[in-house]
């Protein structure tokens, strides 16, 4: 009897390595102007791996809902060169990102995701075989800072951050922080959390030590620490 089990695994890389033996420069792609950068390109390149994997490149217009989960829909008027590869062990491909037309009202930035899919044959089918997909932010438009309010919210013992930025660009958060007013430490939680422009998110942050919360900082990506005094 043949048994056949295929498993996705989805990865939003945050870091240039990943335990698949697979490294992509930059982990992060930004277009900020048309007039002078008509494409981007990102470096992709195995290491460790046991056989070649072949991947599928497709794009999604990338937005958010309010409880920070990603909603994405497939826009095809993004260009790949190429759009499917092979990748081998221990080697490097180069791929070519741009638009058939440069997109419209960019005086907010838009972000897309994009996702190598891979699509690799199984060959023993009498395995557990697990195909990953690799999934990179793209950016149009101007990089601006960020411009956060936020907040925690603790019900029962979780912690629970509400977040807004009102920039017109997008805001990288890597760490938060909770202190009472007498600088103790409540919560200290690593997170990979992108908030979109204009976007307001309410994110699980997990539990909470007793006490009072009095300060919140928040660490931006390549920025440091932003402190917010925490309400009520």
């Amino acid at each position: 009897m043949n048994i056949r089990i295929m498993g996705f695994l989805i990865i939003l890389v945050w870091s240039a390595s990943l335990s698949a033996g697979i490294k992509f420069t930059p982990i992060q792609m930004q277009i900020e102007d048309f007039k002078k950068q008509k494409s981007t390109t990102v470096n992709i390149e195995s290491t460790g791996l046991s056989s070649s994997k072949i991947f599928e490149i497709n794009a999604y217009k990338w937005e958010q809902d309010r409880e920070g989960n990603d909603i994405l829909i497939e826009d095809k008027t993004l260009l790949f060169n190429p759009k499917i590869f092979e990748l081998k062990p221990e080697s490097k491909q180069i791929v070519r990102i741009g638009f058939s037309q440069p997109p419209e009202n960019l005086e907010q930035q838009q972000a897309w995701r994009i996702v190598f899919k891979e699509i690799t044959p199984i060959q023993e089918k009498s395995t557990i075989n697990f195909l990953f997909n690799f999934s990179l932010p793209l950016f149009a438009g101007k990089i601006i800072a960020p411009k956060l309010n936020a907040d925690i919210q603790k019900v029962n013992n979780l912690a629970y951050l509400n977040i807004s930025n009102t920039a017109k660009s997008f805001a990288k958060i890597t760490e938060v922080v909770v202190l009472d007013n007498k600088n103790n430490e409540l919560l200290r939680q690593d997170v990979a959390l992108y908030v979109l422009s204009g976007n307001k998110i309410r994110v699980e942050l997990g539990e909470i030590k007793e006490g009072n919360a009095a300060k919140l900082k928040i660490k931006l990506d390549e920025a440091g620490y932003v402190e917010f005094p925490v309400k009520g």
